[in-house]
């Protein structure tokens, strides 16, 4: 619950907001455009009400390797303990050894901060290993013992959370024999679509997919949920998917959600398959620039 901003707690909380230095190298990172991830890299991740400050120890093609990260307050005897000249955050950090999940990239928010030590030196530390120089391993003091329990215990169950977010939808790609149950010819599809013959004809075959707006007037004529309409398409490839992954299509996805009033995984479906519309309407299919694409599509749909 946020302090009522009459009383001396939440006056003392500004006080001390107001005095806080940001380092440069936070602020330089912090308003620079999102890149892809990389080892060393320290990340704020974001999924629905999670969110978890990380450390990128290795990257996949759409998974990274993490470790959850905090400021040094609670710590135990399986927890890193940094000095503040190991990270541009120049604050002192705690890794919770134990507890690295792969995750997603479409987590990744915002990176937030840089280690300034080698990464090798970490990744295959354990207690019998000594930590690299100016690290140390946390202590289980009987007093705060519970609470870095508990603490962990909040860690991991981010951690869990973040690692099974999922948006990516199955795709059944059942939509032509949907339409032909229902009795749907291409003339009637063209006509509750408001398309021309020459684009109602490949919908109905399944050749192009249902943009999310396609799908909810479908829905009416089918009598069912605009959800369920649009998990008849195919699945998007996997290079769509992965450009939408990017921790850089974030902003663009949040503003198309605001602008449709749905959440940002309805967001992420109604992208995938708009891009895919524009791509199927190119000459060439062949050599698809995805990226571009998804430029194409947001600047259409975003002003952006």
């Amino acid at each position: 619950m946020k302090p009522a901003q009459g009383s001396s707690a939440y006056q003392r909380l500004v006080a001390a907001a107001a005095g806080l230095k940001v380092p440069d190298a936070v602020r330089e990172v912090a308003t620079a455009p999102p890149r892809d991830p990389e080892p060393g890299q320290i990340w704020r991740a974001v999924w629905e009400q999670t969110i978890q400050l990380l450390v990128i120890t290795t990257v996949d093609d759409d998974t990274v390797h993490a470790i959850p990260a905090s400021l040094e307050r609670y710590a135990d005897a399986h927890t890193l303990l940094l000095p503040a000249e190991a990270s541009t955050l120049e604050q002192p950090l705690a890794l919770w050894w134990g507890l690295k999940q792969p995750l997603p990239w479409y987590v990744l928010d915002r990176q937030v901060s840089q280690l300034t030590v080698p990464l090798p030196a970490f990744l295959h530390l354990d207690l019998a290993h000594d930590p690299p120089p100016g690290a140390r391993w946390g202590s289980t003091a009987p007093s705060p013992a519970a609470a870095a329990a508990e603490y962990r215990g909040v860690l991991a169950d981010n951690l869990a959370r973040l690692s099974a977010a999922r948006w990516v939808p199955e795709g059944s790609g059942a939509l032509p024999q949907l339409l032909q149950q229902r009795g749907v010819t291409p003339q009637q599809l063209g006509s509750q679509l408001q398309l021309p013959p020459a684009q109602a004809l490949p919908l109905w075959r399944g050749h192009h997919p249902l943009t999310a707006d396609q799908a909810e007037k479908l829905a009416v004529l089918l009598g069912l949920g605009a959800q369920e309409v649009l998990a008849a398409n195919p699945a998007p490839p996997p290079a769509v998917v992965h450009e939408l992954n990017r921790p850089m299509r974030r902003q663009h996805l949040r503003a198309l959600a605001a602008r449709h009033l749905e959440n940002e995984q309805q967001a992420r479906l109604r992208a995938a398959y708009g891009i895919l519309t524009l791509a199927a309407r190119q000459d060439d299919r062949t050599n698809t620039d995805w990226a571009a694409r998804a430029d194409t599509y947001f600047e259409l749909h975003l002003g952006q």
